[in-house]
């Protein structure tokens, strides 16, 4: 954008200066030749007497000698007709007498006409200017006066004329072409500053706001309304999320006393009853988990934790103890490959990994079939550490994976009491509270590959959250 602002600063310019400079300088070159003309005509008017006693007595040594002087004095070159067109005497010409009877302002003149220096349209890059006054005595015409004229000073005074516009023009140019620059970024500043806290806010950084003092005026009312805009939605957020956490920690000393209350009736209800509050115990303890997962929830979307370096291998060799215990009874078996990468550390913020594993393994154990086994792995490539894993369930399809992460979805064949729909959602959001993001695939030999991309651990500067391509894990 900003090469095109500053090709528009400079064409602009150039062309008024085209538009209004070509037709300023051809004004002023025609307009110089009108005014020789006009005072060649009255020159020629002047020497009317000059004329007559040409006429009447011939060129005489005076004659000659005013001819002269006028030639030296003006440069223009001085010749008297008679009626018939005969050349009585005059100053050496390009053209002789003639050629210089057969141009149009002498025919003019010897028929008695004059030609007004307005009806004259003569270049002035012609090699000479005639003009042409027939003399009038006492009612009757007695000769024709006509002035020929180099128009070399002409043409030298129209090219230096040319040359000084020229010059302003470039000049005009140039200066705008050197502030061009200068005045394009101070007009797309506060955009790109725009553009970045935008972006800033977009991947969650809801702190992010624009300078409101720089560029137009128009530029700062909008990063004003932006900066108005943001806060608006900072505050809307924080007030969603305190709801949730503040509802969720109101209702868990309430629900747990339900709980307790319902399992002190055990040993009063027997037969039809026992069942009925079995069931009541397992909606209670269902509403339980919800309500942890919300907290969870909530927790997980607050921003401004630091994120520290986290052995990923620990964390998941950790987690895979504690759920073989779960895996067992199963029948499923839960596998760790280390053969590609042994070490890695990941930029997190601490217990957001453990978590999110803790998501991918109930998941999978829920969908696998006995003997079955689970594959996880680590793999780095550059700034990012990715760990995988991959089931050998029924998979999900391509539609189902793209709602997998949305807030109390739930797949199409879950059981009413199987999960809260809000497993993977934590997930995501611990994922990209992290400056990650969970990918999920289907796996072509049948089952779900799903994977945490996590920003790799940069110990001389902030981890950024830039994520190559990483090839996932293939049974």
């Amino acid at each position: 954008m900003r090469r095109h602002l500053v090709t528009a600063l400079v064409s602009l310019p150039a062309a008024v200066l085209v538009l209004l400079g070509l037709p300023l300088a051809l004004e002023r070159d025609d307009q110089a030749v009108r005014q020789l003309t006009h005072a060649r005509m009255e020159q020629a008017r002047q020497m009317k007497d000059l004329a007559v006693e040409v006429a009447r007595g011939g060129g005489s040594a005076t004659a000659r000698q005013r001819i002269a002087d006028f030639q030296d004095r003006t440069g223009g070159r001085v010749q008297v007709y008679d009626l018939t067109g005969r050349a009585l005497v005059g100053a050496l010409c390009i053209l002789s007498a003639d050629e210089l009877r057969e141009r149009e302002p002498v025919q003019a003149a010897l028929r008695g006409d004059v030609v007004d220096s307005a009806e004259q349209r003569v270049s002035w890059q012609a090699a000479e200017l005639v003009v042409a006054v027939p003399v009038i005595e006492a009612g009757q015409m007695v000769a024709v006066i006509v002035i020929c004229s180099f128009l070399d000073e002409l043409q030298i005074d129209v090219l230096t004329q040319w040359t000084l516009i020229g010059v302003v023009a470039l000049f005009a140019l140039a200066v705008g072409a050197f502030l061009a620059e200068p005045l394009a970024r101070w007009i797309l500043r506060p955009i790109r500053h725009l553009e970045r806290a935008a972006r800033d806010f977009a991947a969650g950084d809801h702190h992010a706001r624009v300078p409101v003092g720089q560029g137009p005026p128009e530029l700062r009312v909008l990063a004003e309304t932006f900066n108005h805009l943001a806060e608006q939605v900072q505050h809307q957020v924080h007030v969603q999320q305190s709801f949730v956490a503040d509802a969720s920690h109101q209702l868990r000393s309430p629900l747990v006393a339900l709980f307790l209350r319902l399992e002190n009736l055990e040993p009063y209800v027997d037969g039809a009853g026992a069942a009925r509050l079995g069931l009541a115990l397992a909606e209670a303890d269902r509403m339980s988990r919800i309500l942890n997962a919300l907290l969870l929830l909530a927790r997980s979307e607050s921003q401004g934790q630091p994120r520290q370096p986290v052995d990923a291998l620990a964390v998941l060799e950790e987690r895979v103890a504690s759920w073989r215990l779960v895996a067992a009874p199963k029948s499923v078996g839960i596998d760790i490959d280390t053969a590609d990468e042994p070490d890695q550390l990941a930029a997190a913020i601490p217990g957001t990994l453990d978590q999110i594993l803790d998501v991918f393994l109930d998941n999978a154990l829920k969908v696998s079939p006995s003997g079955s086994r689970l594959r996880l792995r680590i793999v780095s490539d550059g700034p990012v550490v990715a760990v995988q894993c991959q089931d050998q369930g029924p998979g999900m399809s391509a539609a189902d994976r793209s709602r997998a992460c949305d807030r109390f979805w739930r797949g199409p064949d879950a059981a009413p009491d199987e999960g809260s729909g809000l497993g993977l959602a934590i997930a995501a959001s611990l994922a990209r509270a992290n400056g990650g993001e969970i990918l999920l695939e289907c796996v072509p030999t049948g089952g779900l590959h799903a994977e945490v991309r996590l920003p790799a651990w940069q110990p001389q500067r902030e981890p950024s959250a830039s994520r190559p391509a990483i090839e996932p894990a293939r049974g």
